[in-house]
């Protein structure tokens, strides 16, 4: 049937490409985030924003560092989490 095509053959076929999207947005989410703090909101930027209006050059620095390990944590937690659910296991080459 349509939905056991679906299921069984797209799904796992698109899989990999639902994968990257959903850790590209996820580390986008998270590097944009930094913006909140320029409307007031707070957030990740706002180490960045005390920064600039100090013009503290080491703490606009500090701040993006952060934001930027951040960003790398979601992607280190991602990745391993992509392949582990993976319905297809990818040959690895030594």
């Amino acid at each position: 049937s349509g939905g056991q095509l679906f299921v069984r053959v797209e799904l796992p076929l698109a899989y990999p490409l639902i994968m990257t999207g959903l850790r590209s947005a996820a580390v986008q989410v998270v590097a944009t985030a930094s913006i909140a703090a320029m409307v007031g909101l707070g957030g990740l930027g706002r180490i960045i924003t005390a920064g600039f209006n100090t013009y503290d050059t080491a703490q606009v620095f500090a701040g993006a560092v952060l934001v930027a390990l951040l960003a790398l944590v979601v992607e280190g937690v991602l990745l391993p989490l992509d392949r582990l659910l993976s319905p297809v296991r990818r040959r690895t080459t030594a």
